[in-house]
């Protein structure tokens, strides 16, 4: 099982995230919906892999909260999955530590299935023979 922590204020993508890795069922899927709730929820528990969007509400976005998992010691596998798809946006990512960065700008089932394996990779796991299918 893979403990998956996705983080975004968008409650579709949440939904559309949560329901998908539900179907598949390797994945404990936590969601929550900033960067500071983020960290308390890290200070209790952990992850296999976290999955954040960019822009979220309060004073932190994606990036922030990669730095400061960081400097906290955490190098949990960290993919910013967003709609905000600029080249300098990926390079920050890239050079404060994130394992991928995925555009989410225009949605769909194979961004879906681009970040699913995303997160196996990230996790070190193979895809499970019977859900590679549901992820083609």
């Amino acid at each position: 099982m893979i403990r998956l922590l996705y983080i975004d204020d968008n409650t579709d993508a949440c939904t559309i995230i949560d329901a998908f890795c539900e179907r598949i069922g390797t994945f404990t899927v936590h969601l929550l919906n900033s960067g500071e709730s983020a960290l308390e929820w890290l200070s209790m528990s952990t992850a296999d892999v976290i999955i954040s969007d960019y822009d979220m509400p309060g004073g932190m976005n994606g990036i922030m909260l990669l730095r400061e998992l960081h400097s906290r010691g955490n190098t949990t596998p960290f993919i910013l999955f967003t709609a905000a798809n600029s080249h300098e946006l990926k390079e920050e990512a890239y050079r404060n530590g994130a394992f991928s960065f995925i555009s989410k700008a225009s949605p769909s089932k194979n961004t879906i299935h681009h970040l699913i394996r995303t997160v196996y990779w990230a996790a070190n796991q193979t895809v499970p023979e019977q859900q590679a299918a549901q992820i083609k």
